[in-house]
């Protein structure tokens, strides 16, 4: 059987994670976005868009501890469905709760669900892999996963940002991810005892995994949060905003079966020596090309998917150097990573445009992308 041969026996169990994958996409595809432009709308400023941001990876590094032993002891299955319902609830409060301080709050505790279903898939997943599937089996998460990301914005567009119709879109996309764990038979894998890992030490040993799960964290919420923003400060409609994000998240979903290729035939770091210089080039020529439609499309696909398939060979590496034991506090600590990106980010980006005008966007992007390239190639050729 065709689905067998390339993703192995457990290849059901994927499927299942993929769809999961999918709607969580299309839901944060959403949601980051939504919140960022009702508030930019009130009249919030980039720096204090900026701080409301930062509460949904905030939780996620302060209970980076706590999410694998409540997977060890819970189970995978059990974790996934959990969080899914904190969230949905979580999403109807935003029309009722208004405000800088009560989004704040509730974004804070979905950051916390979120961390948690996230530590889950990531740990399934890498926990059924091995050696002869585990660039395809990343590779096709990533993709389906960014592909519900694209549809994002196109959802946006239709719903519009006014009322309660967007949140209601988004709790539902929630409730259709926890169907297929409640209503089918999968059968998860067995996790050995947790072995904890020192989060310290672990950076020091693979600064380049980490620190790429660093950078990518800073682009992705930095992207959805302030692209649109910067677009339109640059005289560009909010529609073409939204058109132009969709384009770059295609990005995605197209480099990402070459880049699954390319992990199992060549040298990892390369490839990701190769994304980071891409991420890093095409912000700025497209920035400085705003009113040509042709560069921005072509650039925009460059850069969306050079960005999202850093994390795909991230990822990749992280899975072919711990062991099962570990794969749990593995992860946790990369989305830990991840999300102090996430947090650093919107603080810098949000102040920098502040500071110096919407072209601050791109300041932060390309200073932050050039110095993590500094530390790649140094680990590539020189150490």
């Amino acid at each position: 059987m065709f689905f067998e041969n390339l993703f192995g026996k457990n290849y059901k169990a994927y499927f299942i994670l993929f769809f999961c994958a999918l709607i969580i996409g299309i839901k944060l595809g959403t949601l980051i976005p939504l919140l960022s432009l009702i508030l930019e709308s009130q009249g919030y400023t980039n720096t204090q868009i900026g701080y409301n941001v930062i509460a949904q990876p905030l939780a996620t590094i302060l209970f980076v501890r706590v999410t694998p032993l409540i997977i060890h002891r819970y189970g995978l299955s059990r974790s996934i469905i959990c969080a899914q319902f904190i969230t949905i609830a979580l999403y109807f409060t935003f029309p009722i709760f208004e405000g800088l301080t009560s989004w704040f709050i509730i974004r804070f505790l979905i950051g916390f669900a979120g961390a948690l279903a996230w530590n889950a898939f990531d740990t399934w997943m890498l926990s059924l892999a091995d050696d002869s599937n585990r660039g395809k089996v990343v590779t096709a998460y990533n993709l389906v996963f960014v592909a519900g990301f694209t549809l994002g914005p196109i959802i946006l567009s239709y719903t519009g940002i006014e009322g309660w119709l967007p949140f209601i879109v988004i709790a539902s996309l929630s409730f259709c991810a926890t169907i297929p764990l409640m209503t089918l038979k999968i059968e998860t894998p067995k996790l050995p005892k947790h072995k904890s890992l020192p989060v310290f030490t672990s950076l020091i040993a693979a600064p380049t995994i980490f620190g790429a799960a660093l950078l990518v964290g800073l682009e992705d919420v930095m992207f959805v949060a302030f692209f649109p923003i910067f677009l339109i400060k640059s005289n560009l409609s909010q529609e073409l905003a939204l058109q132009y994000v969709t384009i770059a998240l295609v990005g995605g979903v197209v480099f990402t079966p070459l880049i699954g290729y390319l992990i199992d035939k060549y040298n990892k770091r390369l490839i990701l020596n190769f994304l980071v210089i891409t991420t890093f080039i095409s912000p700025i020529i497209l920035s400085i090309n705003l009113e040509n439609f042709y560069i921005c499309i072509i650039f925009l696909m460059l850069w969306g998917g050079s960005s999202s398939s850093i994390f795909i060979v991230a990822l990749t590496m992280l899975g072919e150097r711990y062991s099962a034991s570990q794969v749990a506090g593995a992860t946790a600590i990369l989305v830990m990573v991840f999300e102090c990106g996430s947090v650093l980010g919107p603080l810098v980006g949000g102040r920098a445009m502040d500071t110096f005008g919407p072209y601050g966007f791109i300041y932060t992007l390309s200073t932050l992308t050039f110095i993590f390239l500094v530390v790649s190639i140094y680990r590539t050729y020189i150490r």
